[in-house]
């Protein structure tokens, strides 16, 4: 009898845990896989619905902290949670081990939040690998957003807050063919050939650059893994091997070792540099004219409107105007830096 009491009790419990970790709401489907719009006017300020959640909700955002890009994504996903809070809904930012943003780190943390029954899920998705994590988890009823980067191949995410990285690559492309009047030797520095956002954008360079400058030569392409010391050598070793270098391209994170190389060896202005985004350390070398121009792709946003948007689509069934929700991409100068970046207080600003 005691044993058959047993037996009822932990039936009853396993059945009520599948049911709590396979527990769908009835969502709305969300946007076509492939749709895009660019710059929404609430970029970065998309606010909570007015309906506080009736039981607790949880939601995971996946990011890194590997450079100073993730500070301000950090920082986005840190306010979501304090505007949520009062709306009974907890937003946990986690990091996964490892310096990637492949599915090597990143899966084993979705399944992670799978089993902890997290209610949504916003993720870094750099490679096509963390589709089938990606899949998993909406099929457990649990929606997921991501930013930053995502793989082109179409999975079961609800929408992406991000750049356009090809057409990111392709716009730096164009910058830099002009730059360098149409020909020149260019060296390529990305964070990594495994994440596909970062191919993509130095796919769509390298094409922009053959277009728009025919008589150019790329002359090595390069792995940072988005490190500035990393960058910084190779740039040492790029100048050494080609003394007529002419640009340096750097398609992720690292690019202000990479300018500070280039200033060393006393070549500022002379070879070109485009980069990407606006964090401190390379909007000093903007200001000192090392920097060519930088290319934004809001950070902030990255973090915070994914978690606001999958506590609307949860609570109140609010789908997103298209699946790829691109941000905005200024180039920015020496000339209108002050435009786009707010210095530190104890900064001086260069002599031009």
């Amino acid at each position: 009898m005691a044993r058959s009491k047993a037996w009822l009790v932990f039936a009853v419990l396993a059945l009520c845990a599948a049911a709590m970790a396979g527990q769908k709401r009835d969502l709305p489907p969300g946007p076509a896989f492939d749709s895009s719009v660019v710059a929404l006017p609430d970029v970065g300020q998309v606010k909570p619905i007015d309906k506080k959640s009736d039981l607790p909700i949880k939601i995971a955002v996946i990011g890194m902290e590997n450079n100073p890009f993730w500070i301000p994504v950090k920082e986005g996903a840190l306010d979501a949670k304090a505007e949520l809070a009062p709306l009974n809904c907890t937003v946990d930012w986690i990091v996964p081990a490892g310096d990637a943003h492949t599915s090597d780190f990143f899966g084993n943390t979705i399944e992670a939040c799978i089993a902890q029954r997290y209610d949504a899920i916003a993720t870094v998705a750099g490679d096509s690998g963390l589709v089938p994590y990606i899949n998993r988890a909406v099929d457990a009823g649990i929606p997921v957003a991501t930013f930053n980067v995502e793989t082109t191949e179409p999975n079961k995410r609800l929408f992406f807050v991000g750049a356009d990285l090809n057409l990111q690559g392709r716009e730096a492309g164009k910058v830099m063919a002009g730059l360098i009047g149409g020909k020149g030797k260019v060296a390529v520095q990305t964070g990594f050939f495994s994440v596909e956002g970062h191919e993509q954008r130095r796919l769509g360079f390298e094409e922009a650059l053959a277009e728009f400058a025919p008589g150019s030569e790329i002359v090595g392409r390069m792995e940072t893994r988005d490190q500035a010391d990393i960058a910084y050598g190779q740039a040492q070793d790029f100048m050494l091997a080609h003394p007529d270098l002419a640009g340096i391209f750097s398609a992720a994170g690292g690019s202000f070792g990479m300018a500070r190389a280039v200033e060393e060896r006393g070549k500022a202005g002379q070879i070109k540099i485009v980069c990407y985004d606006f964090m401190d350390e390379v909007m000093e070398y903007v200001a000192k004219g090392v920097i060519t121009g930088t290319i934004g792709q809001g950070p902030y946003a990255q973090g915070h409107d994914p978690a606001i948007r999958l506590y609307n689509y949860i609570v109140g069934g609010v789908v997103p105007p298209a699946a790829r929700l691109f941000n905005d991409m200024p180039f920015v100068t020496r000339d209108d830096y002050l435009d786009w970046w707010t210095p530190p207080a104890d900064w001086t600003p260069p002599a031009k």
